[in-house]
């Protein structure tokens, strides 16, 4: 039964280091930080000039985000999209000292960096030609108990695939946490330009009909209440983030 137990340990662990290194795979790295109380301008600054000097190229671009409701408000999230693992690699030493020297002392808290994979399989994009960031994200954290990732995949995956089959015209990313925190934290990422819905598309079904006409009769009721049972108690949490042009690659002076 140790062995067992053991050899189990191990297929466990090589699927999570695979998982981190899959040469197919795009992540995103995000760094957050809160500055200093009445440096925020300062800290802005900084991170702009950081910006203009080692990120102007679109192949190590940065978009930065405030977060504007919720406990975290007034949290700055810097994001780097779409790399590869080789990019992980790469000497970033010079950029790195320049942050700590020149926008390092507007820091009240470095919250920290973290690692997550794209999932495709939840995701859902109707014009992946457009790269420009959009002015608002809402960002929707999940802690997903260990026994419902296979339930919370699945609800994430058919809600994607009914998106398709709806054509509806959006975005929305999961992501799932490889590096700098719990391994079972999911996020679903929602650009949008206005909170003004004025020029909603009109569906001859409702979502519920066609995800049932999809994966079969009753199962979206039964995939939501399998998905309320994979979260944990306070599995679900909702933030808004607001796009900072001056500090975004390619918008800084716009």
């Amino acid at each position: 039964m140790k062995r067992v137990i053991l050899i189990s340990m191990a297929l466990l662990m090589c699927n999570v280091l695979v998982g981190q290194r899959n040469d197919n795979s795009k992540y995103w790295i995000t760094f957050e930080y809160k500055a200093k109380e009445g440096m925020v301008q300062k800290f802005m600054e900084a991170a702009a000039e950081k910006t203009t000097k080692f990120n102007s190229n679109p192949d190590h671009s940065m978009m930065t985000y405030r977060v504007i409701t919720g406990r975290n408000s007034g949290t700055f999230v810097r994001v780097q999209s779409s790399k590869s693992p080789a990019d992980f690699d790469k000497d970033r030493s010079a950029e790195g000292e320049y942050w700590n020297e020149n926008v390092g002392k507007y820091i009240g808290e470095n919250i920290g960096r973290k690692h997550w994979v794209l999932l495709d399989s939840g995701s859902y994009n109707s014009d992946p030609e457009n790269t420009t960031p959009k002015k608002f994200v809402e960002w929707r954290s999940f802690d997903v108990k260990p026994s419902g990732i296979l339930h919370f995949r699945r609800f994430m995956y058919r809600i994607a695939k009914t998106l398709e089959k709806r054509e509806v015209e959006g975005t929305r990313f999961l992501y799932r946490l490889v590096s700098g925190g719990n391994r079972n934290l999911f996020v679903v990422v929602m650009p949008f330009d206005t909170f003004k819905r004025s020029n909603q598309q009109e569906f001859e079904n409702s979502f519920r009909d066609d995800y049932n006409e999809l994966h079969g009769y009753g199962t979206f009721d039964e995939d939501q209440a399998n998905f309320d049972n994979s979260l944990e108690n306070w599995g679900e949490m909702i933030e808004t983030l607001q796009l900072e042009p001056s500090m975004t690659t390619g918008m800084m002076n716009k």
